[in-house]
C-alpha cells in the first residue's frame, strides 16, 4: 500500500510541475509557457573567435523605429548580443517584422548589417522567423 502511495505521489508531482500560465491582455486570453524567450546574435572576428562590437543597433524596418532590446544585468558570452526578447515583444507584430541589426568591429572598423524577421505582439513569445545566428567580420 505504501509503495502505491509513493508511486501515485510521484505521478501527481510530475504532472503538477509542468504548468502553464494564462495570459490575459488586449490580445485575448491564451495559454503560454512561463519561459522567457531571447533571440540573439553572435559576432566573431576573422579567425572565428567571439568579439565585442561597437555601435550595436537594432532597427525595426517595418515600423521605422529604433529598438533597445538589451536586458539589464545579464551576463552573456563575449560577442553575443540580444536582438529581441519577451521583454520587448510588443514592439514586434504578431506576423513578424523585418529587423535590421548593425554592428561595427572595434579593430577593423568594418560595419556589418544583417536582417531578421521576428514576430512578437500577441504571440506568447518572440520568435525568429529568419536571420543569422552568427556574423563573422572579415
Amino acid at each position: 500500500m505504501f509503495k502505491n502511495l509513493v508511486i501515485l505521489f510521484a505521478i501527481v508531482t510530475s504532472l503538477v510541475s509542468c504548468t502553464k500560465t494564462q495570459q490575459k491582455s488586449a490580445c485575448g486570453t491564451q495559454v503560454c509557457t512561463a519561459i522567457f524567450a531571447i533571440i540573439g546574435i553572435q559576432y566573431t572576428d576573422n579567425a572565428g573567435k567571439p568579439t565585442a562590437v561597437d555601435t550595436f543597433k537594432v532597427f525595426n524596418v517595418t515600423s521605422n523605429k529604433r529598438l533597445y532590446p538589451g536586458i539589464a544585468n545579464i551576463n552573456t558570452v563575449q560577442g553575443y548580443y540580444v536582438v529581441a526578447s519577451d521583454g520587448n515583444k510588443m514592439e514586434y507584430s504578431s506576423e513578424g517584422d523585418v529587423i535590421k541589426v548593425s554592428a561595427t568591429d572595434p579593430v577593423t572598423k568594418q560595419t556589418k548589417d544583417v536582417n531578421f524577421k521576428i514576430s512578437g505582439g500577441c504571440n506568447c513569445h518572440v520568435a525568429k522567423i529568419s536571420g543569422q545566428d552568427t556574423v563573422k567580420f572579415d
